[in-house]
């Protein structure tokens, strides 16, 4: 098993994948603590559907959606914008503006997690 957790990239429906910003986890014993990360860039369309798939790895056990307008330095304020269990992690984007958007997934076996991040210029 790798010392980090698999690459995650979000796509909107027709568009090409972009790799996020890997933040906290807890990983093959080890981890690494972020502060909220602005994320990747990426220009979606308002309403859109939106898809993250991972690399590789384990199965994915749960997982999150959060965001908090770009530019923000933390994730004080946070609104949830979906979460559900294994496979597809998908949502819809957000209203226009700039998103900074968090993708906290928990991994089916053991206690592994990682926050994904990706910053929305949602149109």
């Amino acid at each position: 098993m790798t010392a980090e957790p698999p690459a995650a990239s979000l796509q909107a429906d027709g568009g090409d994948p972009v790799v996020g910003e890997v933040g906290s986890y807890t990983w093959n014993g080890g981890g690494s603590d972020s502060p909220w990360l602005q994320g990747s860039p990426i220009r979606v369309g308002a309403g859109e559907p939106l898809t993250v798939t991972l690399a590789s790895g384990p199965a994915i056990g749960d997982w999150t959606v959060q965001r908090v307008a770009g530019g923000t330095s933390g994730g004080t304020g946070a609104v949830a914008m979906g979460s559900g269990e294994g496979t597809p992690i998908a949502f819809i984007a957000p209203g226009p503006g700039s998103w900074s958007i968090l993708v906290n997934v928990r991994f089916a076996q053991g206690s592994d997690t990682a926050a994904y991040y990706w910053l929305l210029d949602v149109r």
